[in-house]
């Protein structure tokens, strides 16, 4: 299934470049696939588009960065988003 996550991290410089420098070398769970990843140029968030079947493996990863904090939203085809989206806003018989 795929995912996209909005992660949130400090902006100042020091948890930057260290955040930056600890990406280069970081290995993904073997059972997550990243994407795509975008970067917010003014800094303090990025976009991260990854696949997986293993819950586990995302909790891997959002452990693996403490100093981040993530949402994560579940990605669907297009052609079944909005019916996805639609049925989740249904209101529960009373």
């Amino acid at each position: 299934m795929h995912y996209i996550a909005i992660a949130h991290f400090p902006k100042d410089s020091k948890s930057l470049i260290e955040i930056a420098a600890r990406r280069r070398s970081y290995r993904y769970p073997a059972a997550f696939t990243n994407v795509q990843s975008y970067l917010d140029v003014q800094g303090g968030r990025a976009i991260v588009h990854f696949e997986t079947e293993d819950a586990k493996a995302i909790l891997r990863y959002t452990a693996d960065w403490p100093e981040v904090a993530f949402d994560l939203f579940p990605a669907v085809p297009s052609e079944a988003g909005w019916e996805t989206y639609a049925d989740s806003r249904v209101a529960p018989p009373a």
